[in-house]
């Protein structure tokens, strides 16, 4: 029998120059490759084999990391399914003194998987201990939660539908995944594209901002379909919604392997914030859409903005956020 606590797993990371921007701060992608590792380093160690990430709850950077600093990561199996496993994932930030303060949290979901990629049962069991109950059912909750909002995956993996045509505010990037971006066998490590994704949408949202942009947050993403070593991955994204000072970016993720056979891979929305050379929010050029459906993806994305103010505003109360 295995304890939540005894699944716990720890990565220390200093940020060093090639991990930060023109503001000193650490790259919103570095650090989701850094969470989605120790988010597999879990996963893989509790299930005795590989494990691929399969879902990343919303989540949002609420504080920055500067140059010299540490990042303290923290990854722990609150529940288990047949083939599955809900993750917590926390991120710290260290600076002098040893003072820690929250930078982001998420919950994830990660499938424990054979030699192919194939989804292999978990033998070893979870039993949380008396003061781990709660904590082991609302990852129950997420567990239920999650296969309701996947029951369309069987045909979202082959829905190569590109949902950026039409938007004036896009780019398209293709790439092959090699062998250094794999973190088990022949599968491209989770972290490794959402690291791609965020540079991509960070390289639009400075292209439609004029400035510096940085990573505010990532909303819930179902990951449909493998990449493995070989496949050309393409990735589309369009904007799709703008605020005052923040960009909505529409991600669409397509893998295309050695005979031509493609595969969805996932599609997320990543939000970017306009800053000063000081790190304050500025405004942005005014978004007017142009066609219906612009409009009716600026419609769907104030409504998501409006969900992530009332999630933000509810978790820097939990954690007792009240600085930049």
């Amino acid at each position: 029998m295995v304890t939540i606590k005894d699944t716990e797993v720890t990565l220390v990371e200093a940020v060093q120059p090639f991990d930060i921007n023109s503001l000193g701060n650490l790259f919103g992608g570095r650090m989701l490759e850094w969470m989605a590792n120790i988010g597999t380093v879990a996963a893989t160690r509790f299930s005795g084999g590989p494990a691929v990430l399969a879902y990343l709850d919303r989540h949002f950077f609420i504080r920055p990391v500067r140059l010299g600093e540490f990042v303290i990561l923290k990854a722990r199996v609150e529940y288990v399914g047949t083939s599955s496993m809900e993750v917590r994932i926390e991120a710290w930030r260290e600076g002098l003194g040893g003072k820690q303060a929250l930078v982001t949290m998420t919950t994830a979901s990660y499938v424990a998987v054979d030699e192919y990629g194939v989804p292999r049962p978990i033998n070893n069991r979870l039993e949380p201990s008396s003061d781990e109950v709660q904590i082991y059912e609302e990852a129950r909750r997420r567990y239920e939660d999650r296969k309701r909002k996947i029951e369309d995956r069987k045909f979202k993996r082959f829905d190569l539908t590109d949902p950026t045509v039409g938007l004036r505010w896009r780019v398209e990037s293709s790439r092959w995944a090699t062998p250094s971006d794999a973190f088990v066998g022949n599968l491209v490590s989770g972290g490794r594209l959402l690291a791609w994704l965020d540079e991509i949408a960070g390289l639009l949202a400075a292209r439609y901002s004029g400035g510096i942009a940085v990573t505010g947050s990532v909303d819930e993403t179902a990951f449909y379909s493998p990449i493995r070593v070989g496949d050309i991955v393409t990735v589309r994204a369009g904007i799709t919604y703008v605020g005052k000072s923040s960009m909505e970016i529409l991600l669409d993720v397509i893998a295309q392997g050695a005979f031509g056979h493609a595969r969805h891979v996932c599609t997320a929305y990543y939000t970017y914030v306009h800053v000063d050379s000081s790190g304050r929010p500025v405004p942005v050029p005014e978004y007017v859409p142009s066609n219906d459906y612009e409009r009716k993806l600026f419609a769907e994305g104030e409504r998501r903005r409006q969900v992530r103010d009332e999630e933000l505003l509810r978790i820097k109360r939990m954690w007792g956020v009240s600085e930049a």
